[in-house]
C-alpha cells in the first residue's frame, strides 16, 4: 500500500472539498494522510464568515466538513500562517504534495472616482464585519447616513441590502457578530439602493433572494417599472 502525506493550506470550502476527493481516492493500495493549514484559529473559511448569518441552514454544509475531519488519518493546525510561520518551500519538503486553497478574501475594485472616499467599502470588508471574522472587528462601516447604495446584483448584494434593512427584531435571533448587532441597531439608514450596470434580466441574483425582501419588517421593495419593460423588449 502506498501513503501519501498531503499538505492544505486554507480551512476553507475549497480546502475541505479538496480533502474530501482525495479520502473519496483512498481504496487498498491507496491511501492519503493529511495536514490542513489554517491561519485563523477557527475553519470553514466564508461558510463561517460569508454566508449570511440570517441564512443558518446555508451553514449546515459545514457537517460535510466535520464528516471529513473526522474520516481518520486528518489534522487541522489553525493559527498556522504560510509565509510567516512556515514557508511553501518547508511544506514541499515534508509533504509529498501542497494544495493551496486560501481563496481570495480582497474586494474587487470598481476603478471609479471617489471609491477611495470614507463611507465607501466593499463586500468583502462588510459581510466578514457582520460575521465577526476577526480580522474585520475594527471596519468603520458608515450607518450614519439615510441612504446607503449597494453596487452589484448578486445574492452577496442582496445579503448586503437585507442585513442593512433588517429591524432590531429581525437581528436578534440571528448569527450576526454582537458588536455588529449594536451597530446596526443605531443604524440611521432608511432607504437601500441596489445599483447594477446592466439590466434585470442580467442579474446574477436568485429569484429567492428578491422575494426576502419584502417579508422584511416596514420594508417595501420598489423596481423601476422602465427598467423591466427595458429588459422584456430586449428579451
Amino acid at each position: 500500500m502506498t501513503t501519501y502525506k498531503v499538505a492544505i493550506v486554507g480551512a476553507g470550502p475549497a480546502g475541505y472539498f479538496a480533502a474530501q476527493a482525495l479520502q473519496n481516492l483512498q481504496n487498498e493500495e491507496l491511501q492519503f494522510t493529511i495536514d490542513m493549514i489554517e491561519r485563523l484559529p477557527t475553519p470553514w473559511g466564508l461558510v463561517r464568515s460569508g454566508v449570511a448569518p440570517d441564512h443558518p441552514k446555508i451553514k449546515t454544509v459545514s457537517k460535510v466538513f466535520e464528516k471529513v475531519a473526522t474520516a481518520g488519518n486528518f489534522r487541522l493546525f489553525g493559527g498556522v500562517e504560510l509565509g510567516i510561520d512556515l514557508s511553501i518551500e518547508q511544506l514541499q519538503e515534508m509533504y509529498d504534495a501542497v494544495v493551496i486553497a486560501t481563496g481570495s478574501a480582497v474586494g474587487k475594485k470598481l476603478g471609479i472616482p471617489g471609491e477611495e472616499l470614507s463611507g465607501s467599502l466593499s463586500a468583502a470588508e462588510f459581510v466578514p464585519w457582520y460575521n465577526a471574522h476577526p480580522d474585520f472587528h475594527r471596519v468603520d462601516v458608515p450607518l450614519n447616513c439615510e441612504t446607503a447604495v449597494v453596487i452589484g446584483a448578486g445574492n452577496v448584494a442582496m445579503d448586503v441590502a437585507r442585513m442593512l434593512a433588517l429591524e432590531p427584531s429581525e437581528l436578534d435571533p440571528t448569527d450576526t457578530a454582537d458588536h455588529a448587532i449594536d451597530a446596526l441597531k443605531k443604524s440611521a439608514i432608511r432607504e437601500v439602493i441596489i445599483s447594477a450596470r446592466r439590466g434585470p434580466e442580467h442579474a446574477a441574483f436568485t429569484s429567492p433572494e428578491l422575494r426576502e425582501l419584502p417579508k422584511l419588517e416596514h420594508t417595501n421593495v420598489l423596481i423601476n417599472k422602465s427598467d423591466i419593460e427595458a429588459a422584456i423588449t430586449r428579451a
